[in-house]
């Protein structure tokens, strides 16, 4: 038996409710890795949208995804199953009002031996560019489509669940995975205007397979308007700890 003489977080408690953890995170997009939330046909087990614990865009299957999106589970993780050059993503549409000033987090599992890829994509297809977050070879790199920023990390060698972090604030980007953190500056501001947030992919397009993985994706974050990163506001230092808080005791 483990005893603890001190006061956990919400976080460490069996069947804990979202609702604390959404509370300290303040105005955000939260599209939870939970029954609840990822409706699937009762016939193919396909997952038909993925709802947000609180009043954001539901994301639904892209063009390419005709029911290739199942969840997975590994122990106790649950969530979307991505497979190796299969449209397995989702997305929400105009999660981001704005996409100069966003963040982005995301927990994942990718099993030993096989590459996440695409992880997520802040899409500002007015504007003509994205942001992706993509694993491989033992590499995670957020860069955007048209080669005005990137950062890259290592990736750690642990067989567990991982936490990553990315904050756009105008030509400024960067990348944390657990206390890494990584930094790049554009020479132009790197997206701009209203964004759709794919979350296992990169776009509506029936190709790129080889950017698609095998990452089991457990819980997606949006932060529109707020760079995480980039910000010592007290609600964003907050938003930081609850969610790294999450991250220790979901994984534990």
């Amino acid at each position: 038996m483990l005893e603890l003489d001190a006061n956990l977080p919400p976080g460490a408690l069996c069947a804990a409710t979202p609702e604390p953890l959404l509370a300290a995170l303040g105005p955000a997009h939260w599209w939870h890795g939970a029954e609840p939330y990822l409706d699937q046909d009762t016939t193919t087990g396909a997952v038909t949208r993925w709802r947000t614990c609180n009043d954001g865009p539901a994301a639904r299957p892209t063009d390419p995804n005709d029911g290739n999106g199942q969840t997975g589970t590994v122990d106790d993780l649950y969530g979307l199953q991505c497979r190796p050059g299969v449209h397995c993503g989702v997305v929400g549409e105009n999660a981001a009002p704005d996409a100069a000033t966003a963040t982005v987090a995301i927990r994942y599992y990718t099993p030993p031996g096989a590459e996440a890829r695409t992880l997520f994509a802040l899409n500002a297809e007015e504007a003509g560019n994205y942001l992706f977050l993509s694993e491989a070879e033992g590499m995670l790199t957020a860069k955007d489509d048209a080669g005005h920023g990137e950062a890259t990390l290592t990736c750690p060698a642990e067989d567990a669940p991982r936490l990553a972090i990315v904050s756009l604030f105008g030509d400024r980007l960067a990348l944390s995975l657990g206390p890494a953190r990584a930094d790049a500056k554009a020479a132009t501001g790197i997206l701009s205007g209203a964004a759709n947030l794919y979350i296992g992919c990169r776009n509506q397009r029936p190709r790129l397979l080889k950017t698609l993985g095998s990452a089991l994706i457990l819980d997606v974050w949006l932060f529109p308007g707020r760079a995480l990163l980039h910000s010592d506001a007290p609600a964003d230092i907050r938003a930081r700890k609850a969610l790294q808080r999450h991250h220790l005791w979901a994984s534990a």
